[in-house]
């Protein structure tokens, strides 16, 4: 018996050739007629195009959720690297910057031993701490020849006349006037403002002259002060007027024309802390006859009260900053 040709079996074997052309040709077919339907303008082919598209939507929209869900875990594992990255490198910084505290709180905890030890043997007294009231800017006086403000604050709070009067920055100024309930305070920047201060590392000593504007003249320097921008400046208590050591502001300008930008905004005060410094200059600051005028203030200075404006007293040893107790100069003596 002769075996089937090979050619033959191939011969009658299905071909799958022949109806992917024609589906290929019909799918092209179609595509040229949809092309052509899309550029006539015609109502009935408008219509039956929304409606093919409205009923075509909601499979568009299924088949969209899975390459939107797709972007969504992208953009969260990018997230997540980013953040993991961000917290490592915070993590080693905070590390870093916790052996540093450890070492800075081991070395005052060494300073702390050896200033007991030494004010023991030196018999030093304890520094008292300052009291303090805190209250509220409710007016201010802005003219060419002054530069002060109203507290809500009185002689009934234990206020007179010749206190500091400091906010979360720094020194603000002082009283002035008291009534019972009101008090005036002369700002750093009046003209009417001469204060004694330290300045630098070196506690260069000079004077802070107001002169109405925003910042502060520097003048009185010693020959050879070493002063440089960027120097801090604060009060050196020997005006017997303020305590030492309240941050006033810092150096700016150029050598020989240096003056001293305040910490305190003094246009925008608000609430505000009155030191109770009770210093044997306020003897001739606060006379005891102006402390039984009391009653209310006006919205100007008084002018018969310009004398003891510019007031001063006799040097006296004065309590530190860091006997200041309230949160405003506590934060001030952290910030220096």
């Amino acid at each position: 018996m002769s075996k089937r040709s090979p050619s033959l079996f191939q011969r009658h074997r299905p071909s799958w050739s022949a109806p992917v052309e024609l589906l290929s040709f019909g799918l092209y077919f179609l595509c040229a007629v949809l092309l052509v339907l899309s550029r006539v303008g015609h109502g009935a082919l408008q219509d039956a195009r929304d409606e093919l598209v409205d009923l075509s939507a909601p499979f568009l929209e299924l088949a969209s959720v899975p390459a939107i869900e797709v972007r969504r875990a992208m953009d969260r594992a990018r997230l997540y690297v980013r953040v993991h990255r961000d917290a490592v490198a915070e993590v080693d910084r905070l590390a870093k910057e916790n052996e540093e505290l450890k070492q800075w709180r081991w070395r005052t905890q060494l300073l702390e031993r050896k200033v007991a030890h030494l004010r023991k043997l030196l018999h030093a007294a304890e520094e008292p701490a300052l009291v303090y009231a805190t209250g509220q800017v409710i007016a201010d006086a802005r003219g060419p020849f002054v530069r002060s403000a109203l507290v809500n604050l009185g002689r009934n709070d234990g206020l007179r006349i010749g206190y500091a009067v400091i906010n979360g920055d720094g020194l603000v100024g002082r009283t002035i006037e008291a009534g019972d309930n009101i008090a005036r305070v002369l700002l750093l920047n009046d003209l009417n403002s001469r204060i004694p201060v330290l300045v630098g590392p070196r506690a260069a000593r000079g004077l802070a002259l107001g002169d109405n504007s925003a910042e502060l003249q520097l003048g009185f320097l010693q020959d050879g002060a070493g002063v440089s921008p960027g120097d801090e400046v604060y009060t050196s208590g020997s005006d017997g007027v303020f305590p030492r050591g309240l941050r006033l502001g810092v150096v700016v300008g150029e050598p020989g024309e240096y003056r001293i930008r305040p910490f305190a905004e003094l246009d925008s005060l608000d609430a505000v802390s009155v030191l109770f410094f009770d210093a044997p200059a306020l003897k001739r600051t606060d006379p005891e006859g102006l402390a039984d005028r009391g009653g209310a203030l006006s919205a100007t200075p008084d002018p018969e009260l310009e004398e003891d404006r510019t007031a001063g007293g006799p040097q006296v040893p004065l309590a530190p900053v860091a006997a200041i107790s309230p949160p405003m100069a506590s934060q001030a003596q952290t910030d220096q």
